[in-house]
């Protein structure tokens, strides 16, 4: 049990957060914020901590850590070089199925015969000597690797075991088998979580390394845990095995941390970031779970996570126009302001551009920063090459941009460019709306107008008006999000489909009827018990406005800008491990019961026997795994049954029993 203090850090895409937590009087003592840096995250990471009493640092008895990393490395198909080696797996069904899941083709993936059946049962061992060929001749130049065989979940994955020996005699880079981290039968959804696994191998090492070389500066001691996608803790060492369960670690210490500081029983938690903005459903002060597993991107995964959405709206997401109409792109732009405060430039240009304005369709004001030099890469082309050459001096406004790369702003091809990360373009946001309104003021406000007042320009409107209309759009986005997730989550048809285009212009109707109380011939309007609580910087801005148009109240609570931090450090190891029961039926009827246990499969004649040793097996299991996380101390053990009968004409027929073991290490 831990009665000292603790270290909570969030690594975002945007900003880094660290907390200082009493767990004797439950408490934040100390918060700071820091820009991450993503070309060494360590200098990032030290800066916040920095910002901290340095003797409750080296006191702290644990760190507590939760990043985006490996959510955005999913989503921009980024990680390090991987392969599955697939027992038994078929090419037809991967080709036809797998990508549906996130799986590669066929031919991309190591499949082998494993002679088992339907049952589990091995039926002759694998070549083995084959095996070792291929794995000796594929997979030297790889930075990780997952195994698979079909039926693992149903012979206590022998053969699964048996190739990861082989595989460890041979290469010394992780490998980790797909019953070591799911125990669902679905083979494809369990390949994918193993493959994304394999491939997130680099991402987690760059994470911790940078962690501890931090501590290692600052003279900090303190134990490493990591978040996983349902809020609760793992220790680095299993972290850095299985770094899937990192799947949705920044959302969910986001949630996590939203839900301990309202205290808010029934809520919606909402966290508004730079980029995006998650949202989830907590009842009964819990936040709701994905059912199926967690999804992020392309890959379908059975990672055990928060049920969270997340969308494209932030502070510093693009404002555009066309010739009536204000709207917001789902992707980032760096702020004037920021560009502003840093560069120059950036005020000249804009300057020079409102001195004579004129209308035009595309985005004039816009800039161009350089993020990497592509000088001596071959696959750019000589116009790519010049316009990066032009940016090495500062950011440069469109027209400026295109005449130096020797083209114009009609013939400018930069779009790979921006893709790829090797420029980002600067340009107007809601954070720059913040300066010209006063809500927020750390960069250059003149930027920030001399931008808006292009757009207002180009709009035919004052610049009040567009604040004002680029407000209203931050908040409809929140409300629309807001009702689609209590939609989905009231009804099953919504869950399942989705809200689609029709019943989201609905909802926005139902958002311009709210605003002006008028109800016309029906009433559109949507009303809700449960609070919505905003965490993040920018959040407090715009929740109380569309907390009204939903009848209920918006919490702000203390701390609220570093709750993702927060929420890691508050966070304790707790394990469901689940236990199958099933009946064995034949021409005679019921014949016996077979339970697929922690220590293996057994059969039994009774039921009571059978679920008796499937909840003492449940318990060893949650047990088992609570450990490997890095439980110490008292664990409490519990567990639960749901038995599953269907109705077949009248007769109530017996389907199987889940018995699911609970491990829950106090902290």
């Amino acid at each position: 049990m831990i009665r000292g203090t603790g270290i909570g850090i969030d690594t975002g895409g945007t900003y880094t957060d660290a907390v200082v937590y009493d767990f004797t009087e439950r408490k934040i003592l100390s918060a700071a914020k820091a820009l991450t840096t993503r070309q060494d995250l360590s200098q990032g990471i030290l800066e916040a901590l920095d910002k901290l009493p340095p003797e409750l640092l080296r006191s702290a008895e644990i760190i507590a850590l939760s990043t985006t990393l490996a959510t955005n490395a999913c989503i921009e198909g980024k990680g390090g070089r991987s392969k599955l080696i697939f027992l038994g797996g078929d090419e037809k069904v991967i080709n036809e199925f797998g990508g549906k899941y996130g799986l590669p083709p066929a031919e991309d993936i190591y499949i082998q015969e494993s002679y088992t059946n339907f049952s589990g049962g091995i039926e002759q061992e694998p070549d083995w000597e084959l095996f070792n060929t291929h794995i000796k001749a594929r997979f030297g130049h790889l930075d990780g690797a997952g195994i698979l065989e079909i039926y693992a979940m149903k012979n206590n994955a022998v053969l699964e075991k048996k190739a990861k020996e082989l595989f460890q005699r041979i290469h010394d880079i992780p490998v980790v088998c797909g019953h070591e981290l799911f125990s669902d039968l679905n083979c494809l959804q369990r390949a994918s979580g193993t493959l994304l696994n394999a491939g997130l191998f680099p991402v987690i090492k760059e994470f911790l390394g940078a962690i501890k070389k931090a501590m290692a500066e600052r003279d900090i001691k303190a134990v490493v845990m990591i978040v996983r996608s349902d809020g609760t803790l793992m220790s680095e060492e299993f972290a850095a095995l299985r770094p899937v369960e990192t799947l949705l670690c920044g959302p969910a210490a986001s949630i996590a941390g939203g839900t301990w500081l309202s205290k808010a029983v029934n809520c919606v938690v909402i966290d508004m970031g730079g980029t995006t903005t998650d949202m989830a459903l907590v009842k009964d002060a819990v936040p709701v779970k994905a059912e199926e597993g967690v999804s992020v991107g392309k890959w379908r995964t059975f990672v055990q996570g928060f049920s969270i959405k997340t969308f494209g709206l932030g502070g510093d997401s693009a404002v555009h126009y066309d010739e009536t109409h204000v709207f917001l792109e789902d992707y980032r732009v760096v702020p004037l302001s920021v560009a502003g405060a840093k560069y120059p430039s950036v005020i000249t240009g804009l300057r020079k551009l409102m001195d004579s304005p004129t209308s035009h369709d595309l985005y004039l004001h816009e800039h161009y920063l350089l993020v990497r030099d592509i000088t001596d890469r071959k696959r750019y082309t000589e116009q790519e090459k010049r316009f990066c050459e032009a940016l090495q001096k500062g950011p440069r406004i469109l027209r400026d941009a295109a005449a130096a790369a020797g083209t114009d702003i009609y013939n400018l091809r930069v779009s790979r460019l921006v893709k790829e990360g090797v420029v980002q373009i600067c340009g107007l946001t809601p954070t720059d709306i913040m300066h010209i309104r006063g809500d927020f003021s750390v960069y250059s406000a003149e930027a920030a107008l001399l931008g808006a007042r292009y757009a207002a320009f180009n709009l035919g409107i004052s610049v009040e008006e567009l604040c004002n209309r680029i407000y209203d759009e931050v908040k409809r986005k929140i409300y629309l999000n807001v009702v689609k997730l209590l939609l989905e989550n009231q009804d099953k048809h919504y869950m399942k489909k989705g809200v689609d285009g029709d019943a989201e212009r609905f909802i926005s109707q139902s958002y311009e009827s709210a605003k002006e109380e008028y109800q016309g011939i029906v009433s559109m309007a949507f009303k809700t018990d449960f609070a919505l609580v905003g965490i993040g910087a920018p959040i407090h801005i715009f929740l109380a406005d569309v907390a009204k148009l939903l009848g209920t109240q918006a919490i702000i609570p203390e701390h609220f800008e570093v709750a993702n931090a927060v929420g890691a450090v508050v966070g304790n190891i707790y394990v469901s491990y689940p236990v199958k029961v099933r009946p064995n039926y034949s021409h005679g009827g019921l014949d016996d019961y077979t339970v697929f246990g922690f220590t293996g499969n057994r059969v039994f004649k009774t039921l009571e026997e059978a679920e008796n040793f499937a909840a003492a097996e449940a318990k060893a299991g949650a047990y088992a795994e609570a450990i490997k996380r890095g439980a110490d101390g008292e664990i409490a053990l519990s567990c639960e049954f749901d038995k599953t009968n269907i109705d077949a004409r009248g007769v109530p027929v017996y389907l199987g029993t889940t018995i699911t073991g609970h491990a829950i290490a106090g902290r």
